[in-house]
């Protein structure tokens, strides 16, 4: 059920994402610089609205945001009756933008942040939610290795490679895993503190509840945290995590990495952590993914 906690932080997320953009082109226009600087800025700090996700009540209410955001941007065009869209495109359209009439980056962002919020806020009644932070990680990297890869490999980017059309740079790639490793600690920090995987937290009524039905289920539970260490499991994933977003990002073809990167990503670490971690899934009676 909605509550008045949901409805505020749905505000404060509104309020957060068009003043990321509003300074971002305040910002441009003081500097004098290209509409690229705002797109940068909404492409770093727009999608860090996923840090108030813990604080919904209603997790399945969550995913309207990036729909409503999405429409929003797709009647963004050049061509739009509505003066304020038009605006909005000159703030964030590249060259190529003008041809097809949509600026499909930002687009494609929003996107991922909505099929990713979505399988997890929404099926089985929100039983995945805890296993968030496996999103949120793909998504971060997406914001920051991304976003900075193309800066760092159009300045200081000298040893260049092409895939499927696409050319990127090595200095581009190591600054994708570099990000998306700093993003993975950021990430597995941040919301393990509101008791999401990697924390312990979610493990605990769990235990007590199985305590009470004579089910002495410790000795197992420690069992399992000494065979495969959450610490050990974190930093396996946060360095595999990291090397898989660097080449996904390089083999994915041009403008298509705000999809391919968290969209590939995101499933594969929750399958390690299902590997890695299948006694998580079984104390939180998450239904099986095999």
């Amino acid at each position: 059920m909605l509550t008045l906690k949901d409805i505020l932080v749905l505000a404060v997320v509104y309020v957060y994402v068009f003043s990321v953009i509003g300074i971002g082109e305040l910002l441009r226009r003081w500097r004098g610089l290209e509409p690229e600087f705002t797109r940068k800025v909404i492409h770093f700090f727009a999608g860090d609205a996923i840090i108030f996700c813990p604080f919904f009540d209603t997790p399945q209410i969550i995913p309207l945001i990036p729909l409503t955001l999405a429409l929003l941007i797709f009647f963004t065009t050049p061509k739009s009756p509505v003066k304020a869209l038009r605006s909005m495109f000159e703030v964030m359209a590249r060259e190529e933008d003008y041809a097809t009439g949509h600026i499909y980056g930002p687009l494609y962002y929003i996107i991922s942040i909505g099929i990713i919020v979505s399988v997890f806020a929404i099926p089985f009644n929100a039983s995945y939610w805890p296993l968030f932070t496996l999103g949120a990680f793909p998504l971060f990297a997406m914001f920051y290795g991304d976003g900075l890869a193309a800066i760092v490999g159009k300045r200081w980017g000298k040893r260049k490679y092409t895939l499927r059309g696409s050319t990127r740079s090595i200095e581009g790639s190591l600054t994708v895993f570099a990000m998306s490793l700093l993003s993975a600690i950021i990430a597995f920090l941040y919301y393990s503190f509101f008791g999401f995987w990697p924390s312990m937290n979610m493990l605990t009524s769990r235990i007590i509840t199985l305590s009470l039905l004579g089910i002495s289920p410790l000795w197992l539970l420690a069992l399992f945290l000494a065979a495969t260490p959450v610490q050990v499991v974190v930093l396996l994933l946060a360095l595999i995590g990291s090397l898989l977003a660097s080449l996904i990002e390089g083999v994915s073809p041009s403008g298509l990495d705000n999809l391919t990167l968290p969209l590939i990503l995101t499933p594969i670490m929750v399958f390690l952590v299902y590997l890695l971690m299948p006694w998580y899934f079984t104390f939180l009676s998450l239904p099986a993914l095999l």
